[in-house]
C-alpha cells in the first residue's frame, strides 16, 4: 500500500495532503464556504462540528484507520477542496468516495476534475479496481460531474432521510485506471 500522505495536481504549487483531526478548524471553514451543498442535501447549514464529526464517521465494519480525508491546498496554502474516502469499502477492490467539496470560488475551471484524477491516480497505487460513490437525486450538477468523469449509475435507492430532506440516491461506480 502507498502510505504517501500527499500527492500533487498538474497545476504548479497546488498540493493535496492527508488531513488529520487537528485540521478540523480549517476544514470547517471549507464546509461553511460550501453551505449551498448542505442546504441542498440536508436542508440546513453545516453544523459547527461538521468537520470534526467527519473524521469519526465510518460505516459499519470500518474504523477511522480506514478513513482518508485529503485536503486540496492552493499556492497560498489555503484549503480549497477536500475528498473524504474509505478504503476497501464495500469490498476489498473498492474505495468509497463519501464526499468531495470544492470552494465555490474555485469551481468551473477544471480543478475538481483534476483533483479527482490525482486522487484516482493515488488510489490506483493501492491495487484497487474501482471507486464507488453516491449522489443525491437533487444534485443534478454533481450527477453530471461524475458522469463526465466516467462514473456510471449502478442503482437508485429508495428515498431516505438526510437532515430535513428526503432524497433518493444514485449509487455510482467508476473504474480506476491502472498506473504503471
Amino acid at each position: 500500500m502507498n502510505n504517501s500522505a500527499s500527492f500533487a495536481l498538474n497545476r504548479p504549487s497546488y498540493l493535496v495532503k492527508l488531513l488529520k483531526t487537528e485540521d478540523a478548524v480549517v476544514l470547517q471553514t471549507l464546509y461553511e464556504q460550501c453551505t449551498e451543498f448542505a442546504l441542498l442535501t440536508d436542508g440546513q447549514p453545516p453544523s459547527p462540528t461538521a468537520a470534526r464529526d467527519e473524521f469519526d464517521a465510518v460505516p459499519d465494519g470500518k474504523t477511522t484507520e480506514d478513513k482518508y480525508i485529503f485536503g486540496l491546498f492552493d499556492p497560498q496554502n489555503d484549503l480549497i477542496g477536500m475528498i473524504e474516502s474509505i478504503r476497501h469499502y464495500p469490498d476489498d477492490q473498492t474505495w468509497w468516495l463519501g464526499l468531495m467539496m470544492l470552494s465555490p470560488k474555485q469551481r468551473g475551471r477544471g480543478l475538481g476534475s483534476e483533483f479527482y484524477q490525482a486522487f484516482e491516480n493515488w488510489v490506483s497505487a493501492q491495487a484497487v479496481k474501482q471507486v464507488s460513490l453516491s449522489v443525491v437525486e437533487a444534485n443534478e450538477l454533481g450527477l453530471q460531474f461524475w458522469k463526465k468523469l466516467g462514473f456510471e449509475v449502478i442503482r437508485k435507492t429508495e428515498p431516505q432521510q438526510f437532515g430535513n430532506k428526503t432524497h433518493a440516491v444514485y449509487v455510482m461506480r467508476g473504474a480506476v485506471a491502472v498506473t504503471v
